[in-house]
């Protein structure tokens, strides 16, 4: 039951849109729900789970704690705007489903099983999970652009029924690719998280069987969907996190390094080759300059930091420190769902105070520590997924997405395991 209920999760992660029941009950959050609802059981039944650290949990529950906290002084001892208060609720709701099912319930069930879920088994899946959601994707972009068929008319998404988003620029006008998602930029974000495990598996891991013409074949059609995204954030983010996580290893990766230039050329001449025939790198670079340049994305996000940045310094010192509680744009003043905040580092302080980002900052570096206590390579790959998720949070603020949260919970998980430390310091 348990290894089922994992192995349910780890492919229920693409449809956080497609296929779901409402915009609120996506499938991993209904079966990350089941997993929960199992564990209370499996305790109560008087089973005990073996927790090898307990640091991340405990930073964790103190975040959400100063989370309640800043909800049961702003919207219950001195509320004042009590026509917000079922929307209050709700993303109080929210931030705890998304962390309880996401990461704690995700990671005791790492812990119930053993070492049947290795890292190689893990990943395996999670290349498949990723290869049918790109291939998905793929085929919806064929579809929708090159025989114009209502792709979202046979692929129900309750929360974004229709999704024609263009990408910019004048070559051609292509909708972008949503794959699973409620949107290109976020089905883009969960790609980039899971593509350093993939590649992890395929190549390092010594346990994937597959040629290595067909190992490559796949990582292609990875990138390909990224690109038919056209996701601004995730070409920032692969580079500038791959950039950090050369920095930080570059001890271990000095040997690599006739590789590492091969693979660069390679994969620099491929996308040349590939644009000559088909332009759409170079349509994707015309997309992310207007989209950076001179568009009413940027704009927005700039007033929405400007926004972020007005309201906070003019908060009360009580609200700079415990926050506005869940959806606290709401109780400043702001208007519902417009200003909202698209930066999560924002939207948690704005919501939870300094208090509460410094928990959550907390959570994040016992996180990392335990990166650095696993073997490379597999470490450098988890370094990259986690520093992609970090950069990919500056882009927007869904913290109720499961991706980047598995892969702390697997991050955690992993660390615990003696057959996976690293004996450096």
């Amino acid at each position: 039951m348990k290894k089922t209920l994992l192995n349910a999760y780890i492919i229920s992660m693409p449809f956080t849109s497609a296929f779901c029941i409402s915009s609120s009950l996506s499938w991993p959050l209904i079966i990350s729900s089941c997993c929960s609802l199992f564990l209370i059981f499996y305790l109560l039944i008087g089973n005990k789970i073996h927790i090898p650290s307990g640091k991340p949990l405990f930073s964790l529950f103190l975040f959400l704690l100063s989370i309640a906290f800043s909800f049961f002084i702003n919207d219950i001892l001195f509320p004042t705007n009590t026509t917000v208060f079922s929307k209050t609720v709700n993303h109080l709701l929210a931030y705890f489903a998304s962390f309880i099912n996401f990461y704690i319930s995700i990671l005791l069930l790492f812990y119930l099983n053993g070492d049947y879920f290795i890292p190689e088994k893990i990943e395996e899946r999670i290349t498949w999970v990723l290869l049918f959601s790109c291939i998905f994707a793929i085929v919806e972009f064929i579809a929708k652009n090159i025989f114009f068929i209502d792709f979202d008319r046979i692929v129900p998404h309750p929360s974004v029924e229709q999704m024609n988003a263009l990408a910019l620029g004048d070559i051609f006008k292509s909708i972008r690719a949503r794959g699973l998602s409620e949107e290109p930029g976020h089905f883009a974000f969960m790609i980039d998280l899971f593509l350093p495990l993939a590649i992890h598996y395929l190549f390092f891991s010594g346990v994937c069987l597959l040629k290595r013409g067909l190992k490559i074949a796949i990582v292609a059609i990875f990138v390909v969907t990224i690109i038919l995204t056209f996701s601004t954030a995730a070409f920032f983010a692969l580079p500038i996190g791959l950039f950090i996580a050369f920095a930080y290893f570059r001890k271990h990766l000095v040997s690599y390094l006739p590789q590492i230039v091969i693979a660069g050329i390679l994969l620099f001449g491929s996308a040349l080759v590939l644009d000559s025939y088909f332009p759409i790198v170079t349509q994707l670079a015309l997309d992310i300059d207007q989209k950076t340049s001179n568009s009413g994305s940027m704009d927005d996000r700039s007033m929405r930091s400007y926004l972020f940045q007005n309201y906070y310094s003019k908060a009360p010192i009580l609200n700079k420190v415990i926050g506005y509680g869940p959806s606290g744009y709401l109780r400043a003043g702001m208007e519902a769902d417009a200003d909202s905040f698209l930066v999560l580092y924002q939207t948690f302080t704005f919501e939870s105070g300094i208090l509460g980002m410094l928990l959550f900052t907390g959570f994040l570096w016992f996180i990392f520590a335990f990166i650095r206590k696993i073997i490379f390579p597999l470490n450098f790959f988890l370094f990259y997924s986690f520093i992609l998720g970090l950069i990919h949070y500056f882009f927007i603020s869904n913290y109720w997405y499961p991706w980047y949260w598995f892969i702390c919970a697997y991050i955690t998980y992993i660390g615990t395991l003696s057959k996976y430390s690293s004996t450096e310091d």
